[in-house]
């Protein structure tokens, strides 16, 4: 007997929902990370700027302005746009060289955190349009990368208040000591590399020669073994040659005829 058509068609309805509340659900927990992804893989990219030194620097550049007299606020009032005579040159030579050191400290440091950003963005970058690292991410780290743009200009200016012009100067110096150091800390860990290598090598002649003098002893006790069975040997073929010798005359002087009496 035929189903009627409403019941027909409230059957495939209720088949059609179900189909699409599955797939939903299949889509839902496909998007959710698992929990080795989770564990693997920040939400946040990660980078901290050079807190340190930045607070250093400001520490020490508050104490020589209050030294010379000299607050870091804006000008004011009539002739406020007119470029202010640069602060630093009341200090000595001996002070102005603690800041500009300062300042240089804390630049380096910062280089360090703009190589590691631009390094990891391109990688994070085909991650980020392949769906495999999240929204958030990707936003942490392009605000990571913006936080140090932002800390370079700042040490940028902060050296044109040091001394008018340096801020043309002073990155292309920084990028040469953060290479230098970089490259001091590479030679470090390959003289140290070096270092146990030797002490391998030195041990590996230690136990060579070990085994080396274990082996001559186990040869000599060998070779006077050996000698010792030699002599033995030749000390019983001796003797069997003696008895033989001995037999052969005692058989010649038994077949010797006996003198006949006249």
């Amino acid at each position: 007997m035929a189903l009627p058509p409403a019941i027909v068609a409230g059957c495939f309805l209720v088949a059609a929902l179900v189909a699409a509340v599955v797939m939903v659900y299949i889509a839902w927990r496909g998007s959710k990370p698992t929990p080795f992804y989770s564990e693997a893989v920040s939400e946040r990219y990660l980078l901290e700027l050079p807190d340190a030194e930045i607070d250093a620097y400001y520490e020490l550049k508050d104490r020589l302005q209050q030294q010379v007299g000299v607050e870091d606020t804006p000008a004011e009032g009539p002739g406020a746009d007119a470029p202010a005579a640069p602060w630093a040159h009341k200090l000595s030579p001996e002070e102005r060289h603690s800041l500009q050191q300062a300042l240089m400290r804390r630049l380096v440091r910062t280089i360090e955190r703009l190589d590691r950003v631009q390094s990891d963005k391109p990688g994070n970058g085909r991650l980020w349009a392949k769906k495999l690292v999240s929204e958030q991410f990707w936003a942490s780290l392009c605000d990571a990368e913006r936080l140090v743009g932002e800390e370079v200009d700042s040490c940028l200016a902060e050296a044109d208040d040091i001394e008018p012009g340096w801020r043309e100067h002073i990155f292309h110096q920084a990028v040469q000591i953060w290479r230098m150091e970089k490259q001091h800390v590479t030679d470090k860990k390959d003289a140290k590399k070096a270092v146990v290598q030797v002490k391998k090598q030195k041990e590996k002649e230690v136990r060579r020669a070990v085994v080396e003098v274990k082996q001559a002893e186990e040869e000599k006790v060998r070779q006077e073994r050996l000698a010792e069975k030699m002599m033995e040997k030749l000390l019983k073929e001796e003797e069997s040659a003696n008895k033989k010798d001995k037999s052969k005359c005692k058989e010649k002087a038994a077949a010797k005829p006996k003198a006949k009496k006249k």
